[in-house]
């Protein structure tokens, strides 16, 4: 029998010119007792707008503490760059909390043109 664990996941996009992004984006969460699955963070409503939170709900295996996350977006739409403010993480069920500060672009047209990050634990 497996343990589930309700995950609250909050995407916060910064404030800056041109911060929000049309493009898929990923998610994996890396914990003490194993990774998710690649989950692709979407909601009926439209997610990733500059200065905004962008929050979603998983039930996956209990992954034990969480160490690090990767996040990256598939680089679709009209303008995909993204810059990410930072992700927090909550075990619903046990009340633990973890944050992943980022603070850079996700754009292949800015700072070090990368669409993929791993993020570690604040």
């Amino acid at each position: 029998m497996s343990d589930l664990t309700d995950y609250q996941i909050s995407v916060f996009t910064g404030n800056v010119n041109g911060a929000g992004t049309d493009a898929n984006v990923f998610l994996t969460l890396y914990g003490s007792r194993g990774s998710s699955d690649e989950l692709q963070l979407d909601s009926e409503g439209d997610d990733f707008e500059r200065a905004s939170t962008s929050v979603f709900t998983y039930t996956l295996e209990d992954l034990g503490d969480l160490r690090k996350v990767r996040v990256r977006h598939d680089n679709s739409g009209a303008r995909p760059g993204w810059f990410l403010s930072r992700i927090l993480v909550r075990d619903m069920d046990g009340d633990r909390e973890w944050t992943f500060p980022c603070s850079l672009w996700l754009a292949t047209d800015e700072f070090d043109e990368q669409i993929d990050r791993t993020l570690d634990l604040a």
